[in-house]
């Protein structure tokens, strides 16, 4: 019986010993997508984003569309044209990238909220996944030192910034929308190419310039990178 027990615990140990330390990603990346369409007297919803193969990640995404949803409708939930005569709307749309490695995903959602004024009022709200375990990783996750990391983001993407820009570059306003900050920054995803941030309308030039896009090639910032960084983008 002993002699049973001790095979029995053996066998175990190797097969713990040669079972891999770390699931492979999960496939395919999207399976599918949920669209929100309401329309009432005083507002517009059309709303759509995607369900991945990791159910952290979608559950992530689901609470952060329904806090979005919900306080839209909670502007002025009474809202019915009698005081201002346009409906009220909310768009999103979404954009899913792998990562070069293809260890993480990284998820856009464009959205543009309508309350009256001139124009609608948009912004981009970005994660990236682990596809192993669905946690978010943020930037102190990516660098081995933080401060240093936002320093030299924030140098490499003026040059781009400024050509992107051209007659609508404003000093006073592209500045502070670089400033070496995690909120700066915190719109980023990692794709095939390289790390790409998103800037919001106003964040660094006026609202007509639009949303703009910098891509840093990984071979510009791997130096930035820690180890698990470098070795989840299989750039070691």
């Amino acid at each position: 019986m002993h002699r049973m027990f001790a095979l029995l615990t053996t066998l175990c140990i190797v097969l713990v010993a040669a079972a891999p330390l770390s699931a492979a990603p999960c496939t395919p990346l999207v399976l599918s997508s949920v669209t929100i369409r309401e329309e009432t007297l005083g507002f517009t919803v059309d709303a759509e984003y995607p369900v991945l193969c990791v159910p952290e990640a979608n559950r992530t995404i689901r609470d952060w569309v329904g806090f979005c949803l919900f306080d839209f409708k909670k502007l002025d939930p009474e809202h019915d044209l009698s005081d201002f005569p346009h409906k009220y709307s909310l768009h999103m749309h979404y954009a899913v990238w792998p990562s070069q490695g293809h260890r993480f995903v990284s998820v856009k959602l464009s959205v543009a909220v309508y309350t009256g004024g001139a124009h609608s009022n948009h912004w981009p709200k970005t994660w990236v996944f682990d596809r192993e375990n669905g946690h978010v990783i943020e930037l102190g996750d990516v660098f081995t030192d933080l401060e240093s990391g936002l320093n030299t983001v924030s140098r490499l993407v003026r040059p781009p910034l400024v050509s992107a820009l051209g007659d609508m570059y404003l000093e006073d306003m592209l500045q502070p929308g670089i400033e070496p900050m995690e909120d700066n920054f915190r719109n980023f995803i990692f794709t095939e190419d390289g790390m790409t941030f998103f800037f919001m309308p106003y964040q660094v030039a006026p609202f007509a310039a639009g949303e703009q896009i910098v891509t840093i090639p990984y071979e510009n910032i791997d130096n930035l990178f820690n180890a698990e960084t470098r070795h989840a983008l299989g750039r070691e």
